[in-house]
Parts: structure tokens; C-alpha cells; sequence
């Protein structure tokens, strides 16, 4: 004789509510606090060009901001100093193609004497970076 009670069904249930409440705080938490925008480190606003076309990515980028400030690949240098980074990049890279980004403010007699000075220590290929002209 068999006097317990047959159970149907599932015998153990476990309440989930609480642990996914947990896991969207999570979601929220990284979502909030992650930062998805990549933010370049120098602020420039680049000049707009209509016959603007694609090059190929150099390893070195030569930035100069409406201040008159350089930077070699987000790193400051002063503008004494720029002969000798230049010269010691294009012995380790071999490359002699460089991207000046520029601001659009910026004055033209910097961006003149800049590209002579690319062009002075072995860069002969000087791409200048723009925004494509809207329609």
C-alpha cells in the first residue's frame, strides 16, 4: 500500500523574476556608462571639398588645429621638433605618404610652410584630408 500522494507535474519551480531584474540593471548599467562615439582627440572641423576622393590610410597623420598646434599621430610636438619626428617616422615606416588634416580656420601661410616641411624630410606625398561636400 502506497499512501503518498502522486505528484504531477514539476516538482520544483523557480522564481527567475528577480534574477532578470538583475541582469537588465547590468544592461543598463553598461550601457550608461560605456561610451560608444569615437571621439578623436584633437578638434578640428576639416574643410569641405565636392572632388574629394578616398586614399589609402598612411601610418602617419600631421594635425594642425586653428591655434596654429601640431600634433604627429595624436602626440603634441613643437614646431622646432617637427624636422626630427619626421625624419625618425619616415625611417621606420620607409613610407613616403603623410595626411595632413587641417583645420579649416587655420592659417594659410601654417599649412604652406607645413607641407614644405613634410616635403623637406622625405614625405613627397602629402594627402590633405577634407569633408565631402554635401548635397
Amino acid at each position: 500500500m502506497n499512501f503518498q500522494p502522486q505528484r504531477k507535474g514539476r516538482g520544483l519551480i523557480i522564481n527567475v523574476t528577480s534574477l532578470i531584474d538583475v541582469m537588465f540593471l547590468l544592461l543598463i548599467f553598461f550601457m550608461v556608462s560605456s561610451t560608444f562615439k569615437n571621439q578623436p582627440a584633437i578638434n578640428l572641423v576639416l574643410p569641405r571639398a565636392a572632388t574629394a576622393t578616398e586614399t589609402p590610410v598612411t601610418p602617419t597623420v600631421v594635425y594642425l588645429t586653428r591655434e596654429g598646434q601640431l600634433f604627429v599621430n595624436d602626440t603634441p610636438v613643437a614646431r622646432e621638433d617637427l624636422g626630427g619626428m619626421l625624419r625618425r617616422i619616415q625611417a621606420d615606416t620607409g613610407q613616403d605618404a603623410v595626411v595632413l588634416r587641417s583645420d579649416t580656420r587655420a592659417e594659410y601661410g601654417d599649412v604652406v610652410e607645413l607641407i614644405d616641411q613634410l616635403r623637406r624630410n622625405g614625405f613627397t606625398r602629402v594627402n590633405i584630408s577634407v569633408r565631402t561636400a554635401g548635397p
